[in-house]
């Protein structure tokens, strides 16, 4: 028989009947703040002491044979989840191939970016994540050693060398951040290195396999979490750094592990919920670049608008067309350029929508599908997609230049523009203009002037802008899409269903030959080391689609 078991303090979440199976046993640990109804469960009262609701909940978590008998096969689940028949037939399977198995993570995260979002988010003081770096670094532990999990799901059978790593876990846990994460690699490496001979100790990894999206968690973070005032971008990059002397590793390369550590992660359940009813999906098309495609989704609650210069079929609905008045613009910038004219309603929602309203951006081009509006409503006040490539600085210029998008001198403008302002190149945290959810609000409204401000700068690349503005505004970081095909629309070159024209062209279709050149000059301006921050030196693939190469 496999035991599936949960524990639930102060309320965090509702339990509900699990998936009934006649060889499993549920069993659910809990507290006074709970209310054990749900049937199908064997309910247990938690009696371990402690003040904190998180830290007592993790002991059966950490601890299962503190609970079960030795060599008992178990499934922790978050009580947030659902346990589903998938769910039990797979793991089934999964504890009858091996005796311990974890999910691995969706984000991919470095451990100074798990450091970074647990110093953001409030969970941890600087002071604990520097001590815990320290005690890490004391038994050897590197930064490449690091391979985060998401411990929802945990499939342990009880064996001698599981329990070990169970107590390693919570010595470990009990020693610095209060989110287990972290502690569970590090007693991943213990184990390891206790095991290297004749067989290293290496638990399995298994696909996500509960749905993050459907959760019966009733209370925030907060509610349970003693959160710590949370910290300044600068006082980020600070930790950044100490971090990395910590790890005994340069500047230069320790950027490669810092370089998306300080924008916001999700999860999403940190936003409020938003109903479709109060969103405003919005594009623009310019020049006849876009047409919508063919079988488009729209939710009947939802607000969609177009803006357009007149050449875009307007009788497609339920858009509501807006021609762009281009003397009411009042902006000192060349209109008559119609990319920079169609992204004029892109950066800046607020001209157009009032204070409060929920706009989603998203480039006319691609389908539009129920679970985009479905995951929408947890991606306010502002959520961003990060490029499928995690370009640097440079590998984002690169690809401009070599398509000719701009000229060399646009690229250089833009770049010493951004030195004078003291932008940090570093730190480029490489998003995805394709859709973006904002909350109209007087810091969404600066972030947005950023935006188009630094969108006339130079070459005219939005992402660069967009990046700069999230360093210059006061606006809070954004959640996430680390998967840009996450936000429940197909994304990519392939994927634009829609798209009937170019980019288009403003420099030299030669100038990819001084790529060298460029780069060399970018590293003087940055002060970074081409050869460290240039992972994508040739973009063959978009050079052959606009006939460079």
């Amino acid at each position: 028989m496999i035991t599936f078991y949960t524990c639930v303090t102060n309320g965090y979440d509702k339990i509900v009947e699990p998936y009934q199976d006649p060889d499993v046993r549920y069993v659910c640990f809990y507290d006074d703040g709970v209310e054990p109804e749900a049937k199908g469960w064997e309910y247990i009262p938690l009696t371990v002491a402690g003040t904190c609701p998180v830290r007592r909940s993790y002991h059966p978590k950490h601890l299962p044979h503190l609970y079960f008998e030795p060599s008992e096969p178990t499934v922790w689940v978050d009580a947030s989840y659902e346990i589903t028949e998938s769910l039990v037939t797979e793991s089934k399977i999964i504890l009858e191939e091996c005796d311990f198995a974890l999910q691995e993570h969706p984000s991919k995260r470095t451990l100074p970016a798990e450091f970074a979002k647990l110093y953001e988010q409030g969970f941890s003081t600087e002071e604990e994540i520097i001590d815990m770096a320290k005690k890490i670094r004391s038994i050897g532990y590197s930064l490449d050693e690091y391979n985060q999990t998401i411990n929802s799901v945990i499939w342990r059978v009880l064996t001698p060398e599981v329990i070990s790593w169970c107590k390693i876990w919570r010595q470990w846990y009990d020693l610095g951040v209060n989110r287990d994460q972290v502690s569970s690699a590090i007693a991943e490496y213990v184990m390891s290195t206790r095991y290297r001979t004749p067989m290293r100790f290496k638990p399995a990894r298994i696909k996500i396999k509960v749905e993050m999206e459907r959760t019966n968690r009733i209370k925030k973070y907060w509610q349970s979490y003693e959160l710590h005032d949370k910290p300044s971008l600068e006082k980020q990059i600070e930790l950044l750094n100490n971090l990395a002397e910590i790890f005994d590793t340069s500047a230069d390369k320790f950027v490669l592990n810092k370089m998306y550590a300080c924008v916001r992660y999700p999860p999403f359940e940190l936003n409020p919920i938003v109903q479709p009813k109060d969103m405003v999906v919005y594009t623009c098309i310019t020049n006849g670049y876009d047409k919508f495609p063919k079988n488009n989704y729209y939710s009947p609650d939802v607000r969609y608008v177009c803006f357009h210069d007149g050449s875009v079929d307007t009788t497609v609905g339920p858009w509501e067309y807006i021609k762009l008045d281009v003397v009411g613009l009042r902006h000192t910038v060349d209109i008559n350029c119609p990319r920079r004219l169609s992204f004029y309603p892109k950066a800046n929602p607020h001209v157009y929508f009032p204070p409060g309203t929920n706009t989603i951006w998203v480039d006319a081009c691609y389908q539009l599908t129920k679970k985009f509006i479905d995951n929408s409503k947890k991606c306010f006040p502002f959520t961003m997609l990060r490029h499928a490539s995690k370009f640097s600085y440079f590998d984002e210029m690169l690809e401009g230049f070599t398509c000719a998008f701009f000229s060399y001198d646009d690229g250089i403008e833009l770049t010493k523009k951004l030195k004078e302002a003291n932008y940090n190149f570093r730190t480029y945290g490489s998003p995805l203009g394709t859709i973006v959810w904002r909350t109209l609000s007087s810091k969404m409204r600066d972030f947005n002037k950023e935006w188009y401000k630094w969108s006339l700068v130079g070459c005219n690349r939005d992402q660069i802008a967009f990046d700069a503005a999230l360093k210059f505004s006061k606006i809070r970081l954004p959640s996430v899409y680390e998967n840009r095909g996450d936000a429940g629309i197909p994304l990519g070159y392939y994927n634009k269903k829609g798209r009937l024209g170019m980019h288009p062209q403003r420099g030299d279709l030669k100038q990819y030959l001084r790529k060298e050149e460029f780069l060399e000059e970018l590293g003087d301006i940055t002060g970074m080391s081409p050869k460290l921050y240039t992972e994508y030196p040739d973009h063959e693939f978009y050079m052959k689609v606009y006939k460079i190469i």
